[in-house]
């Protein structure tokens, strides 16, 4: 249980400086790319980290239930 704790709160630690880095971007004019491309890197900038951790998460439930079972 404390692995999933850690996962979660890293997740949303990532999701935060996502929406903190996008938002200070903004705010400044600051572009990531050109105007065409700006919205699939923001989209992109929301789903990798989420997939990343989605995928740890999975992992250690795996394990978790791996550990039972033996």
């Amino acid at each position: 249980m404390k692995n999933t704790t850690k996962l979660i709160l890293a997740n949303a630690f990532a999701l935060l400086a996502v929406v903190v880095f996008l938002t200070v971007g903004s705010t400044f004019g600051v572009e990531v790319k050109s105007a065409s491309a700006s919205l699939m890197v923001k989209a992109l900038f929301f789903l990798v980290p989420q997939m990343g951790f989605i995928y740890l998460y999975w992992n250690s439930l795996k394990k978790e239930a791996h550990r039972e079972i033996a």
